[in-house]
């Protein structure tokens, strides 16, 4: 098989996909349960779980479609906002508060222009996101048991 390159922005029919699910309680609990909330606290990543791509964002399937894949981080941040405004398609981890692509916590997500989104990605290098990811879960399971013993 070969590897899908995924697209910053998404078309208009994936969007309306994706909003079509804000009342799907079903698929609500199928996303919340590929999220890693524990011990995060209100400024704190969401670590996202489940499957990634190879450029190390969340990727989830829609129920409406098989063929349906969108990055978790903009299926949480168009459930929670509505639509991607036209004017600025992407989705930036804003800094320094989140470089994290793994990270689905829809408010550290800005909507921004093809500029902006380039920009603020020069200079960062391409960061192994899978291998973060497992640290920034063992991290957290660290501090907890820590929070325990004491």
């Amino acid at each position: 098989m070969s590897e899908q390159r995924w697209h910053a922005t998404v078309a208009e029919h994936v969007t309306e996909a994706v909003l079509e699910l804000r009342d799907d309680e079903e698929f609500r609990a199928r996303l919340t349960a590929k999220i890693d909330t524990r011990n995060a606290g209100e400024d704190d990543c969401d670590i996202w779980t489940g499957a990634m791509s190879s450029e190390g964002y969340g990727v989830i399937r829609l129920p409406q479609s098989r063929s349906l894949v969108v990055r978790a981080h903009r299926v949480v941040w168009m459930l929670r906002f509505g639509a991607v405004p036209n004017d600025r398609p992407f989705l930036d981890h804003v800094y320094p508060v989140c470089r994290y692509r793994f990270c689905v916590n829809e408010f550290h997500l800005e909507p921004v222009t093809n500029a902006v989104n380039s920009a603020r990605r020069r200079g960062t290098g391409r960061t192994p996101q899978r291998a973060m990811r497992t640290v920034a879960l063992a991290a957290r399971d660290y501090w907890a048991a820590q929070a325990v013993a004491a």
